[in-house]
Formats: structure tokens, sequence, C-alpha cells
């Protein structure tokens, strides 16, 4: 017969406050990328905006027009798996040819050769579409998008991060607990609630990224839910202390 695993074995203090430390300083880490992605939120809305209101060149190029080329593609590189992308590489007399990055593989990319000609959109300077026949794909500098990954990316890395610092002060000032493991400690509700809340919103801009990229559509889902789901999960908890 096998031994039962023996429960309740406490850790060692020293790996308990290194393993703490190592989580708050990854928690403050993502608190600090959340706070950057954030800040560049007024940038970006800006500039979705500005493309939104932007109409076709006419005659001399004057303000946030947008206007079009032809380039010829020099070189492709494409790139799959987890994170599928591409470069393409434009000459041309334009200003705007360089090379172009791209992300995810689309028919553009996986049927676009050196020497093919392609037509481009630029705007403010930059490529933002590449298109050869029918078939086309948005560049990264495309705008549209960018707000609304500024605010899903920092609300995920602030949520994990807030909770990361939270759990490595819990594990510091509840040593004997959380060495001991002697009861489920207040992290488990928490934790659930970042995990949910951060799945929610990683979905949210996964379906919205090739629906409505504008950031008022996330806001305007994104909030009422998370809201219903936090007081839900904070009536639960109430619910949870009163019964015992």
């Amino acid at each position: 017969m096998t031994r039962a695993p023996r429960r309740g074995k406490p850790y060692d203090r020293l790996q308990l406050r290194v393993r703490a430390a190592l989580i708050g300083l990854a928690g403050a880490a993502a608190l600090v990328a959340g706070t950057l992605l954030f800040a560049r939120l007024p940038q970006a809305v800006a500039e979705e905006r500005a493309f939104r209101a932007a109409s076709e060149c006419r005659g001399a190029v004057t303000g946030d027009c947008l206007r079009a080329a032809w380039f010829t593609v020099d070189s492709v590189r494409v790139r799959r798996g987890k994170s599928p992308g591409g470069w393409v590489e434009v000459s041309g007399p334009d200003a705007a040819a360089g090379e172009v990055t791209l992300s995810g593989v689309s028919d553009f990319l996986d049927h676009v050769r050196p020497g093919d000609r392609v037509a481009g959109t630029i705007w403010r300077g930059e490529v933002i579409v590449l298109r050869e026949g029918e078939a086309g794909q948005r560049t990264d500098a495309y705008p549209e998008g960018a707000a609304q990954f500024s605010a899903g990316g920092g609300i995920i890395l602030l949520l994990g991060g807030g909770w990361g610092v939270h759990a490595s002060r819990w594990h510091l000032r509840h040593r004997e607990t959380a060495a001991h493991r002697r009861r489920p400690h207040p992290l488990a509700r928490s934790g659930w609630a970042v995990a949910g809340l951060s799945a929610w919103t990683f979905l949210l801009l996964l379906v919205l990224d090739g629906w409505d990229p504008a950031i008022g559509t996330f806001i305007a889902i994104w909030a009422p839910t998370s809201l219903a789901a936090v007081a839900f999960l904070v009536h639960g908890g109430r619910r949870g202390r009163s019964r015992r």
C-alpha cells in the first residue's frame, strides 16, 4: 500500500518569504506596465478620432488626409505559431516605403511574393493597409484598435498586478497561517475574481478586434458586465461571512 500524501506540512519560512517577494515584484512590474498603457490611452483615442474624421487627399497632401500609393514588394517574411504575423519590405518613390509589420497571417500575407505590385493606403506618413487585388491586410500602424488594446491590456495588467502585490503582503503578514496551510486564505476568492475578469477582458478584446475596434464599444460592453460580476462577488462574500 502506498502512503497518502501528507497535508498541512509547513513551508520553509525562508522559501515562503522569497516566494512572496517574487510575487510582489512581479505584481509591481505588472502595475507599472498597466499604468504605462493607460498613460498612452489619451493619445491613442485622439489618433483614432483623427483617423475616423480623415478624408481622401485631394491635390497637395495636407493635414491628416488619406492617400494611396503603389509599391513593389522586395521581401516577405512570415512568422507562424503562437504569435503569427510577418514583415513586408516595399520600395517605391513614396516616402512611406520601407519595412511594414503585419499581425496575423491573412490571404494577403500568404500569397504576396517579392516582385509583386501592391497598393498601399498611407496616413500620417505610414502605410496602414497593403492590398493586392482582392486580398488586403492592415498593418500594425493602423490606428483603430490601439486605444482598445491600451485599455484592455492596462486593465488586465492592473488587475493581475494588484492581486500579486496584495497576495505578497498577505503571505508576509500571515506567515504562520500561510506556512501551515491551516485554513483556506482569503486570497482564493479574489484570485478567482481577478482571473475571471482578466479572461473576460481578453476574450472581449479578441471578439471586438475583428468586429468593432472602437474604444467606445469596448467600454460600453466591458463596464456593465464587469460591475455586475464584482457586485455579485461582493454580495456572495457578505452572505458567506454572515453564515459563519
